[in-house]
């Protein structure tokens, strides 16, 4: 697939997974991949300028990352929230015509999702995706965004923007946006026998 450099992919990694009875999320494996590792390659079929925002066990995650030509981002206030590590990843791409956030911890969400928001850009609108009933990320910002993004700095996320800023949304089953959060979580979805695709 073509490579666009109007289009940065910023990955959120860096949270610390509390709820996960002290496993690293970014280091789960699925299917013998890390769900970090999982979440690079399909960011690199979509641009080739990746940034990885990593804070919790940043070190190891970094190993894990050794062989990919990516853009590794350090959020040294990751416990602070994920807002923290949008607003620290916005700094090095704002050159770029839109950003792309996507989380490491939604391993069934397929490259063509990430491939239809990426050809549905239109000038200066939000492209979200729409699970739950709601309008989440992966979503991509336009540059005239990057401002507010830069502002976010807790635990707030992406979301406050799409609540506030009309959006374009793609509809995305729930079955393939799932978060790992949760060693349930984990045993139920990351067991070898499951049937999710990527």
């Amino acid at each position: 697939m073509e490579k666009s450099k109007n289009l940065a992919v910023i990955i959120l990694a860096a949270g610390k997974s509390s709820r996960l009875e002290g496993k690293t999320k970014q280091l789960l494996k699925y299917q013998d991949e890390s769900l970090i590792k999982i979440a690079v390659k399909k960011a690199l079929k979509i641009s080739s300028d990746v940034f990885v925002v990593l804070g919790h066990e940043k070190e190891q995650c970094m190993k894990e990352l050794k062989d990919f030509n990516i853009n590794i981002v350090i959020n040294e206030n990751y416990h602070q929230g994920m807002g923290t590590s949008i607003s620290k990843a916005i700094k090095y791409t704002q050159d770029f015509e839109n950003s792309m956030i996507m989380l490491c911890d939604q391993p069934f969400i397929p490259t063509s999702h990430y491939e239809e928001l990426k050809s549905s850009l239109i000038s200066e609108v939000i492209i979200a995706s729409k699970y739950n009933n709601n309008s989440l990320v992966p979503a991509i910002f336009p540059k005239k965004y990057y401002e507010e993004l830069l502002k976010l700095n807790e635990d707030k996320g992406a979301k406050s923007l799409l609540n506030k800023h009309s959006h374009i949304t793609l509809e995305l089953s729930s079955e393939m946006a799932i978060d790992i959060d949760t060693s349930e979580d984990v045993d139920l979805y990351l067991r070898k026998d499951s049937n999710s695709v990527i």
